[in-house]
């Protein structure tokens, strides 16, 4: 029942969200703005996007490593491919659930241990993100929006940061001799600690835990520099330099944290929308940017995702079957 109620609710925020950012919009102005985008930046824009999952299947690679040396990075990019193709197709984000689970039954690793690499991705995400965002904004001259809530922000930094510490450090809990006792009255609790702290043993060599950072920089990065140049595409390169880019992918990342419709339809739109508005973007002209980018960057995600999750012998029906209900592996 709960995740009905959660389904519409994405649903309904996502239909109205996408309702506010096309209510002003001239349908017959956007065929006229679509035929001047000029595809020679398109086509670099592609690969771009298979080097930007090339980097996050390095990263989650060496999180994965400690647990099993097998993995290699292709296995961890068919995965991380699969899991964004099945958030953009499922509600919930159900797919950071089943890549989570295709993962642990493939290389026999606790579910609990995939989990918590999954958990450090995203913290580590943020933390990358906000850092990108406060070195464009100081070096783009960008102002307003977030950077109105600057000291929230670099608070944003010294949790998550104190956060992955914890995580990678959690080993050192469980063998400390104050928590001894405690352990050993409770060995499942042990037990997981132990698995949730294999999952940051990656970063217990400096130089896997520098890879990791980097690598999460460079995805991002990625990221900036599709929009920068989609926006050379739309003859917007005098407003979208690479410092405004990198603002758009924080602001992007911020639009799909609010639960929504799969594949962040509306809330995407909206948000986006409004910063290039507030850039002096025409509203058809950053509705045409906006969605050309999003569906793009959709499209070739979940076709290549798609293809790894057949690939794995697994169907779209199979994993609603199976993690709609709250099903699959257990740690």
């Amino acid at each position: 029942m709960k995740a009905k109620i959660s389904i519409i609710a994405g649903f309904l925020v996502g239909g109205i969200l996408l309702y506010l950012a096309l209510r002003n919009i001239e349908f017959a102005k956007l065929a006229a703005i679509y035929s001047k985008v000029n595809p020679v930046y398109i086509i670099p824009v592609v690969f771009i996007v298979a080097i930007e999952l090339v980097f996050r299947g390095a990263r989650w690679r060496l999180l994965l490593l400690p647990s099993n040396p097998a993995v290699r990075v292709a296995d961890a990019f068919k995965l991380e491919a699969a899991g964004l193709a099945l958030n953009n197709i499922l509600p919930l984000r159900l797919g950071e659930l089943a890549r989570a689970a295709f993962t642990a039954r493939i290389f026999k690793i606790p579910l609990i241990t995939v989990l918590a690499t999954i958990l450090v991705e995203r913290l580590l995400d943020v933390l990358v993100l906000i850092l990108m965002f406060a070195v464009a904004a100081r070096f783009g001259g960008i102002t307003g929006g977030f950077m109105n809530y600057g000291g929230l922000l670099w608070g944003l930094v010294a949790g998550l940061a104190a956060g992955i510490a914890a995580l990678i450090f959690a080993d050192e809990l469980v063998a400390h001799e104050w928590c001894s006792g405690f352990f050993v009255r409770f060995p499942s609790v042990r037990l997981l600690f132990e698995r949730v702290a294999m999952g940051v043993k990656g970063f217990h060599s400096f130089r896997n835990g520098a890879l990791i950072f980097l690598f999460a920089g460079l995805q991002w990065f990625m990221d900036a520099l599709i929009f920068y140049l989609l926006g050379m595409a739309f003859g917007l390169g005098d407003i979208l330099d690479i410092f405004k880019s990198v603002a758009l992918v924080f602001e992007g990342a911020a639009a799909a944290s609010v639960p929504g419709m799969p594949g962040n339809f509306g809330n995407y739109e909206f948000v986006m929308m409004r910063v290039l508005g507030a850039w002096g973007v025409p509203e058809d002209t950053g509705f045409a940017y906006v969605s050309y980018a999003h569906v793009l960057g959709y499209i070739a995600i979940t076709l290549l995702g798609v293809f790894f999750i057949y690939q794995m012998g697994q169907s779209l029906g199979k994993v609603w079957g199976e993690f709609s209900s709250g099903g699959g592996e257990k740690s």
